[in-house]
């Protein structure tokens, strides 16, 4: 049987302010979020911009997966584990990561092929502390090559991981 609730506390509840609303904000606040909210998104950036750089000196290993196989290589988790730490120290942004490979097999084989790997990118991700819902992974398969497919040496540079930060939310991006 449900209880009563006195009509005192009805009225009580009803003349006083909620205790959870939030005043709304100001203009000038919201701009003031917002001015914070691209300066780190730039630091961010910078960041990830050096990290790529040190990948291409090779300086530190990149993100590469067993042959066929969406199986993460050991030495990988390098790059990842900085990508992780960026993401720890900017908790307000998101991370969006593409995954392509090159033309060997199958249109559909490469697509199905690099989400599994972006999938197991933002696996590693979760699995060391980044938060699973500020990370959307997208495969493009084949799609977007940075050069020809005509050489072993091209098809490995388009065999490849992307990293995109934002502060938008998802249902803006997508």
């Amino acid at each position: 049987m449900a209880r009563a609730i006195p009509i005192a506390l009805i009225l009580a509840a009803m003349a006083s302010p909620p205790l959870l609303a939030k005043p709304l904000s100001s203009a000038v606040e919201v701009e003031e979020e917002s001015a914070d909210a691209r300066k780190e998104l730039k630091k961010a950036r910078r960041e990830l911009l050096e990290l790529q750089r040190k990948i291409k000196r090779k300086e530190i290993p990149s993100v590469e997966f067993e042959f066929n196989s969406a199986v993460l290589r050991d030495y990988s988790k390098t790059a990842l584990d900085m990508v992780a730490e960026l993401m720890l120290r900017h908790p307000d942004l998101k991370l969006m990561v593409f995954g392509y490979t090159c033309d060997i097999g199958s249109e559909e084989y490469n697509l199905w092929l690099s989400q599994k790997r972006t999938d197991a990118v933002k696996d590693y991700l979760v699995s060391i502390g980044v938060y699973g819902e500020f990370v959307k992974a997208k495969g493009y398969g084949e799609a977007h090559p940075l050069v020809p497919n005509d050489s072993e040496e091209n098809r490995k540079q388009n065999r490849r991981v992307e990293f995109v930060l934002t502060t938008r939310w998802w249902h803006s991006v997508y």
